[in-house]
């Protein structure tokens, strides 16, 4: 059978803001519960070459480690197991690759695979929340509504509250008062942009009779 070792094309990756020294210029630092039934946990990390803080290079490797979670029936305890391979050992090792798929699924191994062998990398993950609320911004409703469907990861992006007030105060012509700042920290800023003009004026009053009652209780009690 012939080899694949040929096939690997992650290669050298400077040290840069795509990764940052404090995250161990991780590509891939991942960690779960395996797919049902096991109930192991497992941990996924993988870094490319780099050269580090002596100009030496280091070859990039990818580990993984697996938490075996037995029944309470069967009290010994177990460190986890550790694989560990550079990325030309990754391509013809068997063993770590359907280990991989076991505990993260066939999506998660052929996301792995095809960074090693192709240098594939994930850019748009990686760049900073704060960018990715700005290229969401340019988008239509529609298509931030299909974006929060691509990953788990951008679901939590495209309902960010930080997200939905920059999109309030973009297209939104109701004033931004304290009122409505009270408003949004009660029901958020997503609700409040497909709230009616009708609703939100009828939500604002309630709030400004609640704090009309509050100061006239207020003012009662001084005067006691």
């Amino acid at each position: 059978m012939a080899s694949k070792r040929s096939t690997a094309k992650l290669g050298l990756v400077s040290k840069h803001w795509l990764l940052p020294k404090e995250e161990g210029y991780a590509l891939v630092d991942m960690r779960g519960t395996a797919t049902p039934p096991s109930k192991d946990f497992y941990q996924i990390f993988l870094r490319p070459d780099i050269i580090n803080d002596q100009g030496k290079l280091e070859p990039g490797c990818l580990i993984l480690r697996v938490w075996k979670i037995v029944p309470p029936t069967r009290p010994e305890k177990k460190s986890p197991a550790e694989y560990k391979d550079t990325f030309l050992e990754y391509i013809d090792d068997d063993k770590i690759q359907s280990e991989i798929q076991r505990c993260a699924g066939k999506h998660t191994a052929d996301y792995i695979t095809e960074m090693v062998e192709n240098g594939r990398i994930d850019y748009l993950d990686r760049l900073d929340k704060n960018i990715i609320f700005q290229i969401i911004l340019h988008l239509d409703l529609e298509d931030i509504y299909r974006l929060g469907r691509v990953s788990k990861k951008f679901r939590e992006y495209c309902n960010s509250c930080d997200l939905w007030e920059m999109i309030y105060r973009k297209y939104s012509q109701t004033p931004i008062t304290q009122d409505l700042l009270m408003l949004a920290a009660e029901r958020g800023w997503k609700k409040l942009f497909f709230t009616n003009k009708l609703q939100l004026q009828m939500q604002l009053l309630r709030i400004r009779k609640h704090e009309g009652s509050t100061a006239f209780m207020t003012q009662e009690e001084e005067g006691q």
